[in-house]
C-alpha cells in the first residue's frame, strides 16, 4: 500500500475508489508504515563508515579518475534536489523556492561513482540554499572523520557552484573560471 501511495501520480481520491477505503484510513495506514520503515532503517541514510572504508573511498576516487578526471581525490558527488509540494495555506514563504518558482522540500544527497547513495539530509525548507543544507547536515564532521584515503590523502566531493565555499568540495571548472 505504501508503494502504491508513493507512486506518481497517485492521489488519495484515486486510491479511495480503487481500494474502497476512505482517504483518512488509507492515509493513516501509509503514514504509520512509512514511519515504521524510517525508524527501523534511518541509520542507512547517514554515512556508513563500516561499509565506506578508506580503501573503498580510494577505489571510488580511482574510478572517477579512470573516467577522465585529471584528479585522483574525488570520491563522491553532492547535490541538492527539490520535491514539489502543494502550495500550503499558511507559511507559504517557508516552502517557496524563488529560483524554481515552486513550493517544495529540499534534500541533499551524496553519491558514489557506482550510483550508491551514501548520505541523505532532509527534508528542509525549499527556500534554503544548497550550501545552507550542507552546513546544517553535519556532513562536514563526517567528512573530517572519514573522508581520507588509506595513505592519509584527503579525499573530496564534487559539487556544483552552490558548494564553492565548502572546504570539502571541489567546485565545477565553470565556477572556478568565473
Amino acid at each position: 500500500m505504501l508503494l502504491h501511495r508513493l507512486a506518481y501520480p497517485t492521489r488519495l481520491c484515486d486510491v479511495e475508489m480503487q481500494i474502497g477505503w476512505e482517504r483518512s484510513r488509507f492515509s493513516r495506514i501509509t503514514r504509520a508504515t512509512a514511519l515504521f520503515l524510517y525508524d527501523r532503517w534511518k541509520h542507512l541514510l547517514r554515512f556508513d563508515p563500516h561499509r565506506l572504508t578508506r580503501h573503498k573511498l580510494a577505489d571510488c576516487a580511482f574510478a572517477v579518475q579512470q573516467k577522465g578526471c585529471p584528479l585522483d581525490v574525488i570520491a563522491s558527488f553532492i547535490d541538492g534536489t527539490l520535491q514539489d509540494t502543494a502550495r500550503p495555506s499558511r507559511n507559504q514563504r517557508i516552502l517557496y523556492n524563488g529560483w524554481k518558482r515552486i513550493h517544495c522540500l529540499k534534500y541533499q544527497i551524496l553519491i558514489t561513482p557506482d550510483g550508491i547513495i551514501i548520505h541523505v539530509f532532509g527534508p528542509i525548507e525549499g527556500r534554503r540554499h544548497d550550501s545552507t543544507a550542507y552546513k546544517e547536515s553535519g556532513l562536514v564532521d563526517i567528512l573530517d572523520r572519514h573522508f581520507w584515503g588509506p595513505d592519509g590523502q584527503r579525499l573530496f566531493i564534487y559539487g556544483d557552484p552552490a558548494y564553492a565555499d565548502c572546504h570539502w568540495t571541489l567546485p565545477s571548472v565553470n565556477s572556478i573560471a568565473k
